[in-house]
């Protein structure tokens, strides 16, 4: 039988290069005392990870199923035009931008305007719900298939994402929601990592998501000071 054997890793929460041991100097980017520590679960066989791939061999593109896709339209021609006519099902998109920017209006007013015919909930790990109800009446955005929702932990969000009357998800922000497990700070690049991967096997495996990214003045998916 498997068994989970836990490993310990050291992430740099600059430049996020990985060692298996702690180093005062991340021999990488050269940054000082930003090796953190990180336990990883590995299996001592691969049978798991083999089941899970049975039966689903490659296929030539033309085996591939040609119907066409029907998108979800968002009621917003500018954003509908971008995503090349509306959001593809399973769709995982990044909206990067500077603090303050409006990420969080322009998503919540997508979010109004796809609830006036579809289940929607929008989760903000950064705001409070008195916030987001606010600046919902100013936009007009309160119809009654929009849902949302205050949380920051990944596992929690996971478990409302698994409700399948949602036909779209929006998560604020990809540097608040964090894995309690792990012992880096949200935001560090360990967390972003964990964060966004498991968002990612969400949205492919049923449910497409809108996730916020704050870019610092480097130009960086990182925490913002």
């Amino acid at each position: 039988m498997a068994k989970d054997r836990a490993h310990t890793r050291y992430v740099c929460q600059e430049c996020g290069a990985v060692s298996p041991r702690w180093m005062g100097r991340c021999p990488s980017c050269e940054r000082f005392n930003t090796m953190v520590e990180e336990r990883i679960q590995d299996r001592t066989s691969n049978q798991s990870a083999a089941a899970n791939t049975a039966g689903r061999p490659p296929l030539a593109v033309k085996e591939v199923s040609g119907e066409r896709v029907e998108r979800l339209r968002t009621g917003i021609d500018e954003v509908d035009r971008v995503l090349g006519g509306g959001i593809v099902p399973g769709g995982f998109m990044l909206l990067g931008g500077d603090p303050g920017i409006g990420k969080s209006t322009l998503l919540l007013q997508l979010a109004g305007s796809v609830g006036a015919s579809e289940p929607v909930i929008y989760i903000t790990a950064e705001e409070s719900l008195e916030q987001i109800r606010i600046r919902a009446e100013r936009l007009g955005a309160m119809p009654k298939n929009l849902f949302v929702m205050a949380e920051d932990r990944i596992e929690v969000i996971e478990e409302t994402l698994a409700d399948a009357r949602f036909k779209l998800a929006i998560v604020d922000s990809l540097q608040t929601v964090y894995n309690p497990e792990m012992e880096s700070a949200p935001g560090s690049v360990s967390q972003v990592r964990e964060v966004a991967s498991r968002l990612m096997r969400v949205a492919k495996a049923h449910l497409p998501i809108f996730l916020v990214g704050h870019v610092n003045k480097e130009g960086s998916l990182r925490p913002v000071a």
